[in-house]
Parts: structure tokens; C-alpha cells; sequence
């Protein structure tokens, strides 16, 4: 049945389980548990007819109230879910400091989107929680974004492909143009073809990494915008729709991030696909443009020494 939970209610049932962990594990649980243990080994009668395990009945009653108002504090579950997002979007594996640091701010945002929602009461804090969760996907997303511009800087052979193919490209101009030979120039043209199609494509690839670290920018003043924006509601905003065109805004900035994500994939992966075909394809038709030539040139003096004869 969880399989079918989105991320953000799972997020929640992972928040309720810590939170009933951390609950259990304090001091006033183990006063409790300590106070009405003893008072069974005791055997204390506090009203005729008190039978010993009635303790044990009233110790977990004790223990599951407390249990019950430490899950239901709202400051208890902001602490948790805040803690959670920081320890799965956690900024310190973000190796680009601009990156890292724009994540930091988004988690920020979020513990004081939070703390604020958590102040609020009645149907306003209803519906600033749904709108406090959709949050939640916002800092996910920003987060892939972090490490989309880690993949990128930390991927070695876009980097020598980016240093070698433009000089790659030069030399077989160089050579394009002193080639006699049909069949080499048509293999030279080729290869040339592919490496100029490769310089497109980490060409794309370097700008869509710059306009990713600049959406992401972009995104993390949008939040605070949200945020500013939270600050200034009240009861009297939800008959005027102002709570759910900021709902739709979030949405918006979410789905723009998506397709942002989404584009940085597809032009890694066509980027991927041309620098395979270099490899593969330029590297034997060179092999095969050196063959052409010596067999031109031994055709060539063949038919010198025939001629000779």
C-alpha cells in the first residue's frame, strides 16, 4: 500500500515515524515508563479492588497520551519533516559552492515556510499545509538541479572532449586542404562532419549547464517571493483565491523546473550519443581514410611502373 504513496506523503509517514522515535526515546518517556514499572513491582493500591497489571493498563495509557500530543504538536512535525529534507537534500554533497549554497537558501525558505504555517490555525493553516507540501517538491527538484551541475562539471569526458575536438577539427581542416586523394578527403570530410557535430553538442551542453545554475537563481528568488507573499495572508485571502493562485504559482515554478530537468537530460544524452559516434565512427573511417590513401598511392605508382614498361 505505501508503494502507491507520492513522495511527499511518504515524506510524512518517514517525518511521524522519527517523530515517534524521538518521542520515545526522551526523558519524560522514560519517566513514565520507569514510574508505573515500578509502581507494578511495587504493587501500590490506590483504590479497592486496584489489581497489579492495572498498572501496566495505565502506563500505556500515560505513554500512548504522551506519545499522541508529542506527534500532534505542530512545531514537533515542522522540526522533523525540516530535519528529513536537510538529511535527504543534504547541501553538503553538493561539490559546486554557487549550487550548495542556493540549496542551503532553498531549505531555509522551507524551514521558515514552515514555522510560519505552523503559527497559523483554522482553515488558513489547512491550506497553507497543502501548499507548505508542494514545497517540499520544489526543494527536491531544486536540489536535482544542484547535482545536474555537479554531473556536468565532474564528468571527465565531456571536459576533454571540450579541449580536444576544436583542435581535433583544425587539424583535419589542415588536412582537408593538402589532401589530392578523393577517397582520404571523403574519409576526412566525414570525420570532420562528426567532430563538428560533437563541438555542437558540448557546445549546448555548456550553455545548458550555465542557464541550469542561472534558473536555479532564478528559482530560489521565486521562493523567497513565495515567501514574502506567505507572510502577508490571512483568513480573509482564502474567499479572495489568493492562497490557491500562489498554490498555482508553486505549481507553475515546479513544472518549469521539471521540463528544465528534463532538457538538461535529453541534451546529455544526445551529447553522450555523438561522442560515442566519434569513438566509433570517426576513429576507423581515420584508419580507413590512412588505408585509401596508401593503397591510392600504391595504385598510383603501379600504374607509373607499367607505364615505364
Amino acid at each position: 500500500m505505501s508503494n502507491n504513496k507520492n513522495p511527499r506523503e511518504a515524506l510524512q509517514d518517514r517525518a511521524l515515524s522519527a517523530m515517534l522515535s524521538n518521542a520515545f526515546f526522551t526523558w519524560p518517556s522514560a519517566v513514565l515508563i520507569s514510574l508505573f514499572t515500578g509502581l507494578t513491582l511495587l504493587n501500590v493500591p490506590i483504590l479497592p479492588g486496584w489489581q497489579n497489571w492495572m498498572w501496566l493498563i495505565a502506563g500505556a495509557l500515560a505513554e500512548g497520551a504522551y506519545l499522541w500530543a508529542t506527534v500532534t504538536d505542530p512545531e514537533a512535525s515542522r522540526k522533523a519533516i525540516s530535519k528529513m529534507l536537510t538529511e535527504k537534500y543534504d547541501p553538503r554533497s553538493i561539490r559546486n559552492d554557487n549550487a550548495r549554497g542556493q540549496l542551503q537558501r532553498a531549505l531555509e525558505y522551507k524551514t521558515q515556510i514552515d514555522r510560519f504555517v505552523a503559527q497559523q490555525t483554522g482553515a488558513l493553516r489547512v491550506s497553507l499545509e497543502a501548499t507548505a507540501s508542494e514545497v517540499n517538491d520544489w526543494v527536491g527538484l531544486i536540489y536535482q538541479l544542484a547535482r545536474n551541475i555537479d554531473t556536468f562539471e565532474g564528468n571527465t569526458i565531456i571536459s576533454r572532449d571540450r579541449q580536444n575536438v576544436a583542435t581535433e577539427i583544425a587539424n583535419l581542416k589542415r588536412r582537408l586542404s593538402v589532401e589530392t586523394d578523393a577517397d582520404v578527403k571523403n574519409e576526412v570530410q566525414e570525420g570532420l562532419r562528426v567532430r563538428q557535430n560533437l563541438l555542437t553538442n558540448l557546445e549546448n551542453i555548456g550553455n545548458t549547464a550555465k542557464r541550469t545554475e542561472l534558473r536555479m537563481e532564478n528559482t530560489i528568488a521565486q521562493l523567497s517571493t513565495v515567501y514574502a507573499q506567505m507572510q502577508l495572508l490571512d483568513a480573509r485571502d482564502l474567499d479572495s483565491g489568493r492562497t490557491v493562485r500562489l498554490q498555482a504559482d508553486i505549481r507553475e515554478e515546479i513544472a518549469q523546473l521539471s521540463d528544465t530537468l528534463a532538457a538538461m537530460d535529453d541534451v546529455y544524452k544526445q551529447g553522450g550519443q555523438v561522442s560515442a559516434a566519434v569513438v566509433n565512427l570517426a576513429e576507423p573511417n581515420t584508419n580507413a581514410a590512412q588505408d585509401a590513401g596508401t593503397s591510392s598511392t600504391a595504385a598510383r605508382r603501379s600504374g607509373s611502373t607499367s607505364s615505364r614498361s
